[in-house]
């Protein structure tokens, strides 16, 4: 049974060695370097909170093999499972997407990868965990405890930066589901002033020209008024999908799917409120 120093020492580890391997995998497939976490530094906390609550849950069946790469398989599964929906109900968008996989459920998981993320436990805790383990206790006590010390002071900034970035973009988009409904309300009240017009022509026979001409001036420029605001709205649209805060940039390159599905939900609905 790890200590708390052991857990707090290890979960840092596997943290930085997960974003080392996400890094890889992104730029195999991109060329170029990614920043892959979900914070700023470089660690993973699924990472690190992963390998814990496997090396916790299935150090007593390490030495059978099936019994710990299917207890891998399931452990990481719904861990990913449960990350992926959080995820998506924070930032209403997938920041992976198993769609296109085989056995896959709701785009968070897939057979594949959790086969894969079994593999990678096996080796984890037959290879990896035995040396990481090496290492902890081989360090001096004081050094570790000030490791400890500097990278949980590290982590909790950083998360304080990622929080605050995350309550940027749910405002924003609060803010902007606000804009389209009022431009889907002008859209409204732009198209009950033009029936109006209508019903006003086909009724001429009985009013005066004098009231026609009253009436299709007031029309116009309430119809003025309304496209006026309407644009002052676009407009405040626009700047806001256009912001680029340091955060947001990074997202955008680290997880472009992610802003792409963002950016396409938030056209959707200015195309629906025009």
């Amino acid at each position: 049974m790890l200590t708390m120093y052991e857990a707090v020492l290890c979960f840092f580890i596997y943290a930085i060695l997960g974003w080392c391997v996400e890094v890889i995998y992104a730029t195999v497939n991109s060329g170029k370097f990614v920043n892959r976490g979900f914070l700023n530094g470089p660690y993973c906390p699924i990472y690190g909170f992963g390998v814990l609550i496997v090396v916790l849950c299935l150090s007593p069946v390490s030495g059978s093999l099936i019994p710990l790469f299917f207890g891998s398989v399931v452990l990481t599964t719904v861990l990913e499972l449960v990350t992926g929906f959080l995820l998506e109900k924070i930032f209403h968008a997938h920041w992976w997407d198993y769609s296109n996989e085989h056995f896959q459920l709701g785009g968070y998981i897939c057979a594949k990868f959790s086969l894969l993320w079994g593999i990678a436990c096996v080796l984890v805790m037959r290879v990896v965990h035995p040396a990481v383990m090496g290492l902890v206790h081989w360090l001096p006590h004081w050094l570790g405890l000030t490791l400890v010390w500097v990278f949980s002071g590290a982590f909790a900034a950083d998360l304080a930066i990622t929080v605050a970035g995350i309550l940027h973009i749910r405002s924003n988009m609060r803010v902007m589901s606000r804009i389209a409904r009022e431009l889907h309300n002008i859209s409204d009240a732009v198209g009950e002033n033009l029936s109006d017009g209508v019903m006003g022509a086909m009724e001429r026979t009985e009013k005066s020209k004098q009231e026609l001409a009253l009436r299709r001036e007031l029309t116009g420029v309430e119809l003025d008024e309304l496209k006026e605001k309407a644009a002052q709205l676009t407009d405040r649209y626009r700047t806001i999908m256009e912001e680029r805060t340091f955060w947001t940039r990074r997202m955008r390159r680290a997880f472009p799917q992610l802003g792409e599905q963002l950016r396409e939900r938030m056209k959707e609905r200015l195309r629906r409120a025009k």
